[in-house]
């Protein structure tokens, strides 16, 4: 390909280069994708209202989260089954993450284990827990992560079932099939092949204990609804017993859960429609974060946000509604596989610069000069 210059690019590098049923894994949304694409077309139509003469056109992006400051606005939130994508993924974003001075989010379902990446992640590495049915699981999996130092527990909340993805069904499902359509796709991508042949298929490593692994198998002993637990409001009161850092519900998308959210005093939130892979027809985040932030921005508990960010002008409109940070998905994967550790780091200068383009050009210096006042 020619010079790559935005994410776009390494998203289609990411596509050439990945097996169909990696890529169609890690790009495609539920049923019609309706969530999905109005995830980018909320952002997309949002248009500035730029000031000239007002700005000395240095842009200072540091920001305060969950009261430390990061030189970035910027979170790697978790997506399971990295090593689909390039061998050993989670711990290129946890370096990656670390050398930018941002926190990185390991997930329950990472291709590597919990131990392993808090030995390259940087001092900010938080954890993002599917609670399971059987509760000393669950105790079990936080003890681990507060033994190896991570700082914030994330609950996601979004998956009372798996949602409908049906790019992922037509191929039978994530364990790898043996189908002959599967073989011959495989074969037109040598360099992904090469990459599975080599270190062998990813396994979810931290579910070892309690699923068997198997060398072509992702889990084959692992049902979602199976293993973890559907939650109510009273499970935040007993994992807050179990862990005492911060804690953070991830898949807010009503203002009265953000509302409920922060009179419990959980750490943070963030406003998510898991990236349009769960509930199609679900609201943008970015459609309820203006009311959110107006009802509990500035209190004690953070307003954090996800789903559908390709640009630093995205960043920067989100900023601008009221968000404390964005947190990024898929574009850290597309660049990991695209180039490998290379390309994480690459997706992140290049939306560093856009968001100081962007900055320059709406005419502000610092994040705190960014409100409601710099969007038509």
């Amino acid at each position: 390909m020619p010079k790559l210059v935005n994410v776009f690019d390494y998203q289609e590098c990411a596509r050439r280069r990945l097996a169909r049923i990696a890529y169609d894994y890690l790009e495609r949304g539920a049923e019609d994708e309706v969530t999905m694409r109005r995830n980018r077309e909320i952002l997309s139509g949002l248009t500035f209202n730029p000031r000239v003469l007002t700005g000395s056109g240095v842009a200072d992006l540091s920001r305060t989260i969950l009261g430390r400051q990061y030189p970035l606005p910027l979170v790697f939130g978790p997506v399971g089954f990295g090593g689909l994508f390039w061998p050993k993924a989670d711990l290129s974003l946890a370096r990656a993450a670390a050398r930018a001075g941002i926190p990185y989010v390991l997930p329950t379902l990472a291709t590597e284990t919990i131990e392993e990446v808090a030995k390259v992640a940087g001092p900010e590495r938080w954890f993002q827990l599917y609670p399971f049915h059987d509760e000393a699981r669950s105790k079990e999996m936080i003890d681990r992560a507060r033994a190896a130092g991570y700082t914030a527990l994330v609950v996601t909340v979004d998956t009372t079932v798996s949602g409908r993805r049906e790019a992922t069904m037509r191929h039978g499902g994530m364990p790898m099939p043996k189908s002959a359509a599967f073989f011959f796709d495989v074969f037109k991508h040598p360099r992904w092949t090469y990459g599975v042949l080599r270190y062998g298929a990813p396994r979810m490593r931290n579910l070892d204990p309690w699923h068997e692994p198997r060398k072509w198998n992702l889990a084959p002993s692992f049902s979602y609804d199976a293993t973890f637990k559907r939650l109510t409001w009273d499970d935040m009161g007993r994992l807050r017993s179990l862990w005492n850092g911060a804690l953070i519900v991830k898949g807010i998308q009503s203002i009265a859960d953000a509302r409920h959210a922060a009179e419990i005093q959980v750490e943070g939130i963030v406003l998510s429609n898991h990236g349009g892979r769960q509930l199609d027809c679900s609201p943008s985040p970015m459609e309820i974060l203006p009311e959110v932030a107006a009802a509990i921005g500035g209190g004690k508990t953070a307003v954090m946000i996800d789903s559908g960010f390709r640009r630093g002008s995205d960043i920067v409109k989100a900023l601008a509604l009221g968000a404390d940070a964005v947190w990024l998905g898929r574009v850290p994967f597309y660049g990991v596989a695209a180039a490998g550790e290379k390309g994480v780091s690459a997706v992140l200068n290049i939306l560093r610069e856009e968001m100081e383009t962007t900055m320059a050009l709406v005419g502000v210096d610092r994040l705190s000069q960014l409100g409601p006042q710099n969007l038509r």
